[in-house]
Order: C-alpha cells, then structure tokens, then sequence
C-alpha cells in the first residue's frame, strides 16, 4: 500500500494492515458500520501511547522495543523512498531517547537497503551518543557497526542536503529547549530544503500543542502507535505539516483497553447528522432562530450570523437588534426579519415564536446587551416542564458580559463558543495570550465543569467538549482569521439547533461544516479571505 500525502486539515493517513512491511494509506471518507475504525480517530496522552507501545510487547505483536524502533524505521524509510524517490543525500539530526533511536535505526537501514541508487546519509548527535541507554544506545552501536559515522554541526551544509529527518526529541519534552537544542532547531527552520519530523515536531508538545520555546516546523510528521492528542491543536497545526499515522501494526482490539482522550472529527461521519428534508416540508418545519445582538455600529454581526443561519437551512430567522439596523439588514438580506428593540421586555413575543436562540454577535457590553442577555437567561430559566425545549448558543460580547458580571447560567441545552480570549475571561486567567504552558484541553474541562452546558473552543483545531469526550476539528485554516468568522459559526449552530439538531451533533456538525466551508473558500485563496466567501461553500456542502 503507498503513502499518500493528505493534508493535516483533511483526512489521516493510517496503517490497518499487520504485516512488518504494511504501510500507510489515505482513510477518506470511510462509511463505517461498526466500530472497526474508530481508533483511527481517537487521539491519546503521551502516557497512553506509552501503554500502547508496552502492551505491544506483551501481546506478542513484537518480540521486544528494539524491534519495534525496527519497524518504525523502516516505515520512516518506506515513506522516503515513496515520497522522495529521487534524493541523493538525507541529513538525520539524532537527540537523545527513543526518538534518536529511531533515527539512528533509519540511517542504517537506508545506507543498508539494496534500492538503487541509495541516497547519502549523514547523521548529525547533538546529544553525546554515549550518553545514550537502552535501545537508543543498541542502534547507535549498529550504525556504528554498519560502518556509519557521526557529525556535528560543525560540518552540517543544510543547503546541500536534499532532505532533513528530525529524530532530536520524542513526546516526553516538558520544559523549554535552550543552547544547542534552540540553536539546532532554529537551523532547520532556516533551511530551505524539506523537513520530516519522527513522531513528533521537535519541541512541540504532544499533550497540548504549544510550543516550548521554539519547534521544527516540518513538512510532514509520520507518527506510530496512536495519534497524539496535542498533534492537531493550537500551535500544533503550524509545525506538523501533512500528518501520516502508521499503526506499527498494533491490533486494534489492544486500543479500547487504553483510554483515549480525545476524538479527531471526520466530515464523513459528522455530515451523516445533517437534518433531512422531506419533500412535503414547509418552512415552519425547519425551525425558528431568533439572533440577538448588534448594538450601535456593529450591524453587521447579526447580519452575517442570520445569512449564515439561512444558508444551513433555517427555515425562519428572526434578528433583534437596534432599531438603526433594521433597514440595512432587510435591504441587503430580505429574507432575514429584522425588528427594532430598544428595551429588553420587547423580546418576549419573539423568544416566544422561536424554538432555537443565538445571542451575542455585536451584541456589546453596554446595559442594552446586559439587559438583553438577562432576558434571555431568566426566559430559559423560567420554561415550564410542559413546554418544548428552547436551544440556546451564546458567544461573543454576551460571554464577555457573563465573564464581567460573574454570570453563571448552568443549562445543559445551551452552547458556548468562546474564543480562546473569551475563554480567558470567564476563568479569570490574568493573560489573554497562550504561552508554552497553556493546555486548552484543560481550559476546556474547567469551563465545562463550572458553567454545565457544551463548550466549543474556537482556534486553530477547534475543541467541543461533549458528553464524554473531547472532539477535535481538523478541518479550517489561517485565512479564516479575519472579521465575522464567529458570527458565521453562531448562525450555523442557531440554525442547526433550530432544524432539532441534539446539542451534542449541532455543535460538531456546525464546527466543522464551518471548517470545511473555509477550506474550500480558501483553494481560490488564503489571503484576504471574508466571511462571506463562506456562505455558498455551507450550500455547496450541504447539498454535496
């Protein structure tokens, strides 16, 4: 089976075959009927690979850890020749652990393998090779008993080399890289010559996705075992490059006998929990959102979460907003049915006719928006058992009113979609800005813990904790950084919860039909990118 390159906002690359010479290959829209893939998509701690890796060995898959190192290796190799198959000359920057083992491991295997014509290798240690221990100290001795020859940087030409392999640090690193390992690191990204990291990026960290101090930026990352749970997150998405997973051969029955942590998303089977419409359906049957928000100045909010809202289906959106954005919107949107509100009793007939609710697009944090979130919060407070549910997605200006005015709402039918600045604020964290020790995942836990509810937070690789799990979003990226973005994804989840989406498939369906309808925008172009370049790609997907 062939490597095929995917990028790491599509679908993984995966290994399903046991034999020692199976190698990767693209999983793509996979329809599964049973759970027999589903560890593809779990994503583990480092402590749990490490578990994986143990019981390998005790079930008997490998005969030891150095045969597995072995295998590794060798899938490092088999992806060199698939994907670079004219090099001449690989440079392999070795640290020390595993990791370097398994570089020490793949430079012997290639300056042994009969293909034609090999390529040079050249093996650069920055840690002191007898330093090393255990197997990582068994291949270094069998690439010096091969006849191999160890560099320093010294004698590195990066531009002379036809590709780099980044074997200096695995997943275990907890502190911030300095001296020769910054130094070493900072050279790599400054080449211009292709780089593969060996598991991980070196310096990234394998639990959260931050960065300790500086990471390899690689092209691409092959990683073994099990993916790792900080690989599609945060800064993560920045280093990793195309992301290809190979399982080593681990059998697939050993993965539910260690806990998982997370859940990597895959539009194949998120898409599946798309509402359906049957052909006798009139507008009253795709629900009702109403969409509060859009103080003095900030029109525009409401304007793209309710176009936003149309485009995934909503059969009614309603807009409650200053009486000074009423012509505007209906002039440029006369589908969407703007009404003037200036004190907040004058939302109970529409919170009465909607089923869903967004609050918060432009919604500011003024006593207009205060009164009107109260509103909100005390209407869905006070709906007797009898009446149908109301769900409710509140974001922007109206969680950084909660997080002012210490408001704590506590309803499981209701979705947060805070920022990672928003999200700040309502832990009251004393910085806004992420730091080599920020752990979202963690963030995400401790918001869900004390307001209830499902949290969603937004970024690079975007968070949904749900009812028992944590799922990542691949899809998305950079040039979704610009104005209105969030406003789009509050009208999407509106809508969904307004068609009667569960919470759960609302918030995964609408984050990553968001993501994907920014991804396809961005194949005309990253750069300058809008918002509303996104709304005939949620048509396009929706009707794909």
């Amino acid at each position: 089976m062939n490597y095929k390159q995917s990028s790491y906002s599509a679908s993984n690359s995966i290994s399903t075959d046991k034999s020692p010479r199976a190698e990767c290959h693209l999983h793509r829209h996979q329809k599964k009927s049973n759970d027999r893939f589903n560890y593809i998509h779990y994503c583990y701690s480092v402590e749990s690979v490490r578990n994986l890796d143990y019981l390998m060995v005790q079930e008997g898959l490998v005969e030891n850890s150095y045969q597995l190192m072995n295998r590794a290796a060798d899938r490092l190799l088999d992806f060199i020749n698939r994907n670079y198959p004219r090099i001449e000359h690989i440079t392999i920057f070795c640290g020390a652990g595993n990791n370097a083992g398994d570089g020490y491991v793949l430079a012997r295997l290639a300056r042994e393998q009969e293909k034609e014509p090999r390529f040079a290798v050249q093996l650069i240690a920055i840690a002191d090779p007898d330093t090393l221990s255990g197997d990582a100290r068994h291949a270094y001795q069998e690439w010096l008993n091969c006849g191999g020859s160890i560099d320093s940087m010294d004698n590195v030409h990066l531009q002379a080399t036809d590709l780099i392999v980044d074997a200096l640090i695995g997943t275990g690193l907890n502190r911030s890289l300095e001296n020769e390992w910054y130094e070493t690191i900072a050279a790599i990204n400054n080449a211009p010559t292709p780089v593969l990291s060996v598991d991980i990026p070196s310096g990234l960290d394998a639990n959260t996705g931050s960065v300790h101090g500086i990471a390899v930026k690689a092209n691409d990352t092959v990683t073994f075992i099990a993916q790792k749970l900080g690989m599609y997150t945060a800064q993560a998405r920045h280093y990793c490059g195309k992301i290809h997973f190979s399982t080593l051969g681990m059998d697939e029955s050993l993965y539910s006998k260690v806990e998982h942590s997370a859940v990597l998303m895959e539009w194949a089977d998120t898409g599946d929990k798309l509402p359906c419409r049957s052909p006798a359906s009139h507008k009253g049957d795709l629900g009702h959102l109403l969409i509060i928000g859009s103080d003095y100045g900030m029109g525009g909010a409401c304007r793209i979460a309710g176009e936003a809202a149309l485009r995934t289906g909503a059969g009614l959106v309603s807009i409650a907003t200053r009486k000074e954005n009423v012509s505007t919107i209906t002039s440029t949107r006369p589908e969407l049915m703007a009404h003037g509100i200036e004190h907040a009793d004058e939302l109970e007939p529409l919170l009465k006719k909607a089923n869903a609710i967004a609050i918060g697009p432009g919604l500011g944090t003024e006593q207009w928006g205060i009164a009107l979130l109260d509103k909100v919060t005390q209407y869905l407070k006070h709906l007797p058992d009898s009446a149908p549910k109301v769900y409710c997605v509140i974001d922007a200006d109206a969680l950084n009113i909660m997080a002012r005015h210490n408001v704590v709402i506590q309803n499981p039918d209701i979705i947060y979609t805070p920022h990672f600045g928003e999200a700040c604020r309502l832990l009251k964290y004393d910085s806004e800005r992420p730091s080599e020790d920020t752990d979202r995942f963690a963030m995400l836990r401790t918001l869900k813990a004390k307001y209830h509810g499902t949290f969603i937070l937004k970024g690079a690789g975007t968070l949904i904790h749900l009812q028992d799990n944590i799922a990542i979003c691949p899809y998305g990226n950079e040039g979704m950084a610009s104005a209105g973005m969030g406003d789009c994804l509050t009208g999407i989840m509106g809508a969904l919860l307004a068609q009667k989406l569960t919470v759960s498939d609302a918030a995964q369906v609408g984050v990553c039909l968001h993501a994907k309808a920014g991804d396809l925008a961005a194949m005309e172009g990253k750069n300058g990118m809008i918002v509303s370049d996104l709304f005939p790609k949620i048509r396009q997907i929706l009707n794909d």
